[in-house]
């Protein structure tokens, strides 16, 4: 008996289609829909945009880092030496409004110090050398009070200035400020492309926030202004602070219909 026409034109297809799978799979190529995010069972077409904002402040505080070094015949001595210094510096920093919490210990290290320059090994001493971080909070706008810190500290023999660090204490608002300028041009960006494809512009429909902080300005003790504060010049210390900038950047994927 003959087979059907239509029977076996649907066989041919039916195998074309198992076999278009087969191949489609085993080349790693995949069918999906391409600009939609499934919401509730339906998929709705989106734009993606970025957008970046920054913001900058003046800073409020300032991080005095600084160190003593001594060296003596035994490591008792030595520390005994530099715990003389760091005592004065901590009284000096107490009375220039510092709290205890505003004082910390960041180094402390006792080594053997030799000579190595008669081709052979000289014990020199003990040496002992001990680290300060000191935060200065409530600025100025001229850092009046880092500056008189240094100046005072500066009275302190041998003490090493290892530099100053600038920072704002609390940067929320200026967050949220920087937050809002990226949301802004980032939705700018999304209203100039949904006009462009002809398309209504919908709600954001995902979100990715990527608030980073800028390093707070390092300002390094080899400039004019700290060497002049160390007893390399006769004028006070100048510190000028500069400003502090804080950025976000948003991904955002936009609705349209």
């Amino acid at each position: 008996m003959p087979l059907n026409k239509n029977i076996i034109i649907y066989t041919i297809v039916g195998l074309s289609v198992v076999l278009s799978f087969y191949f489609l799979s085993r080349t790693g190529i995949y069918i999906k829909q391409i600009g939609g995010v499934e919401t509730g069972g339906k998929i709705s077409n989106t734009i993606s945009t970025a957008g970046d904002g920054k913001v900058y402040a003046k800073p409020d505080m300032a991080e005095i880092n600084l160190s003593f070094s001594e060296m003596a015949p035994t490591s008792r001595e030595a520390l005994e030496m530099v715990n003389k210094k760091i005592d004065e510096a901590i009284k000096k920093a107490t009375e220039n409004g510092l709290s205890d919490s505003d004082i910390s210990t960041t180094g402390l290290s006792v080594y053997t110090e030799y000579d190595y320059s008669n081709s052979g090994r000289k014990v020199l001493g003990q040496r002992a050398t001990q680290s300060l971080s000191l935060k200065v909070r409530n600025l100025d706008v001229k850092a009046t009070r880092a500056a008189t810190l240094i100046d005072s500290l500066s009275t302190i023999d041998n003490a090493q200035f290892n530099g100053i660090t600038f920072d704002i204490e609390d940067k929320t608002k200026l967050v949220s400020q920087a937050r809002e300028l990226a949301f802004n041009k980032s939705k700018q960006k999304a209203q100039e492309l949904a006009k462009l494809s002809q398309v209504k512009l919908m709600k954001p429909v995902s979100i990715t926030d990527s608030t980073y902080d800028i390093s707070p300005k390092p300002y390094y003790a080899n400039t004019a202004e700290l060497r002049s504060a160390m007893g390399g010049g006769s004028a006070d210390a100048q510190v000028p602070s500069g400003e502090i900038a804080v950025s976000t950047s948003l991904s955002i994927l936009w609705g349209i219909e």
